[in-house]
């Protein structure tokens, strides 16, 4: 793999002809599912930032998001797609974290290059850039459902994420939510969305702000798929992104963007469930299970009464945490 790093830089350094990284060998390693219930953290990286490429499966994300998007320049997009398939498809997948390509528009002209290049990649989901409607990700899943099936891929393997950051696409989301059973993670860009509004995105964290999240979190887990928070720009201040999060965490949402290490460290403290909140969590379960075998509908726990509603969401904790154990899934 070192090779291919010095390659590659030497190719961006005009040292090397692009040919050399295009006849680099390739051999398509172990594919795991992703095992991590988590998306507490989702950490995006550039396709042409080659030392933040090689570390970027080191860091301690949840998610990592190898962009070919807007996070690349014009003149660099060819070489991001084609490094990134070399570094991916070398590269083995442990199922600890999930690996994200995050591509161009369906109607821009990068699309199809993005499509051909990468998805020989495999990799466990493909985010799909300024989504306008239903049918972006209907062709999108097209695409992806031929590609497994002529490489005898289990179907579904390769999911689906979105990125929300156009007027339609939040008028459409629920729509845009039920066209693909492939879709797992959706992503607010609320700050593309204000600029599309004409309106500042200083009032992104007004009173409009906070009703979009509001919004996008509901109609998300209205259909069982990760809302994930906008990025926090000001890299350097971690206060400023932590009060955000915890904002956002009591708004409903799976996790947070992240443009730096740093800030994967504290989303995955502020989406993590508390150890009082797991503790008693599984203390609910365990007591609400026990009432069943008895033939309660409900029972008493600390001065509140625990019906169903109450038990599932605290599997609903539990499997967010990514515990499981007996009378629970994981």
């Amino acid at each position: 793999m070192e090779e291919l790093f010095k390659i590659s830089e030497e190719v961006l350094e005009g040292k090397r002809d692009f040919s050399e990284l295009l006849n680099f060998p390739e051999s398509l390693q172990e594919r795991r599912p992703v095992e991590n219930p988590l998306k507490r953290s989702a950490l995006i990286v550039s396709g042409d930032r080659i030392d933040h490429v090689k570390k970027a499966l080191l860091r301690p994300a949840d998610v990592v998001i190898f962009n070919v998007e807007d996070g690349v320049s014009e003149d660099r997009k060819e070489f991001a797609r084609w490094f990134l398939r070399k570094f991916l498809i070398n590269t083995p997948f442990d199922g600890s974290k999930e690996v994200v390509l995050r591509i161009n528009p369906v109607d821009s002209k990068h699309f199809w290059e993005d499509i051909t290049v990468l998805l020989p990649v495999v990799p466990h989901a493909v985010r799909l850039s300024k989504v306008k409607g239903p049918e972006d990700v209907l062709t999108l899943d097209s695409i992806i459902t031929a590609f497994e099936l002529s490489k005898g891929i289990e179907r579904n393997f390769i999911k689906i994420q979105l990125s929300i950051e156009t007027p339609e696409a939040v008028n459409k989301l629920l729509d845009i939510l039920s066209s693909s059973e492939r879709i797992n993670a959706v992503y607010l860009g609320i700050l593309d969305l204000f600029s599309e509004l004409s309106l500042s995105q200083r009032l992104s964290q007004g009173d409009l702000g906070r009703f979009i999240r509001e919004k996008f979190v509901f109609e998300s887990r209205s259909k069982g798929i990760h809302p994930i928070a906008p990025a926090f720009q000001d890299y350097e201040n971690l206060k400023g992104f932590e009060d955000e999060a915890e904002k956002e965490r009591e708004i409903g949402f799976s996790g947070k963007m992240c443009i730096s290490v740093r800030q994967v460290e504290v989303a995955n403290r502020v989406f993590s469930p508390s150890r009082e909140e797991i503790e008693e969590a599984m203390e609910i379960v365990e007591v609400y299970e026990g009432a069943l075998k008895e033939g309660k509908g409900g029972v008493p726990y600390k001065g509140k009464f625990i019906d169903q509603p109450i038990y599932k969401g605290a599997l609903n904790l539990l499997r967010y945490a990514g515990i499981s154990g007996e009378g629970f899934p994981k």
